[in-house]
């Protein structure tokens, strides 16, 4: 029986099979969407599925490029999502076994409280092909202005900044990454309206990078609690 595994979402299953269509169809087209945190966690499972047939469809288009057309909403600006899957978003995780989406809690929604999240596509291009700044990368953005906060400080960034600029980097040249971590801060300072000079930008760069290819310290053995090893008395 599999009465249960999947939430409802207060729908029956037609009007809930076409919300998760219309969402992962919106997750395709924009990167990101942002709605309640039980309906994302459904369209989640939905979109990483459909990015595994992405792939295979990027070797055998005729035989899974169907099975994509079913699972989308194709109307209007998302008619052409089928070929972006298949040219685009597949081979950008060829490399990966899953992982291909990313869930981000927020505030809880005001007016009914209900608990908000932001899903969004890993590894997103921060500019498309025409030099426009796309969707998505909300962690990327979040991360570096917690790098920025630590410099305006006059400190380092901390050990989970520079492990979250890690995992965002993986499978990336490192000078790539850089790059956009570079356009990200100019574009946050453009938005608050601060100066920024050549040398200062670089100088952020060079210390996370020097952050970034630091050894990592080995793990501390974890202690125990609550009990101790005590040699057995000797028998008379």
């Amino acid at each position: 029986m599999t009465a249960g595994l999947v939430r409802r979402l207060s729908r029956s299953k037609p009007h809930r099979d076409s919300l998760l269509r219309n969402l992962a169809s919106q997750l395709f087209l924009h990167g990101s969407i942002t709605s309640t945190k039980p309906k994302l966690k459904e369209a989640q499972r939905y979109a990483e599925r459909i990015i595994t047939i992405a792939k295979q469809a990027s070797k055998n288009p005729a035989v899974h490029t169907p099975e994509l057309q079913s699972r989308l909403h194709l109307r209007g600006d998302t008619a052409g999502l089928v070929r972006k899957l298949v040219e685009e978003v597949g081979p950008r995780y060829a490399g990966r076994a899953g992982g291909y989406t990313r869930l981000l809690q927020l505030e809880p929604r005001l007016g009914d409280r209900a608990p908000a999240a932001i899903l969004e596509l890993v590894d997103q291009p921060l500019r498309g092909a025409d030099g426009e700044l796309q969707r998505g990368n909300m962690k990327l953005w979040l991360t570096v202005k917690a790098a920025m906060h630590a410099a305006q400080q006059g400190a380092a960034p901390s050990a989970l900044t520079v492990k979250n600029l890690a995992k965002l980097g993986r499978g990336k040249d490192m000078e790539q990454f850089l790059a956009e971590v570079s356009d990200v801060r100019g574009l946050l300072l453009e938005q608050q309206g601060a100066e920024d000079t050549p040398e200062e930008a670089e100088r952020f760069v060079q210390g996370l990078r020097s952050a970034l290819e630091a050894p990592s310290p080995a793990p501390a053995s974890p202690a125990r609690k609550g009990y101790e090893f005590v040699p057995r008395p000797a028998r008379n």
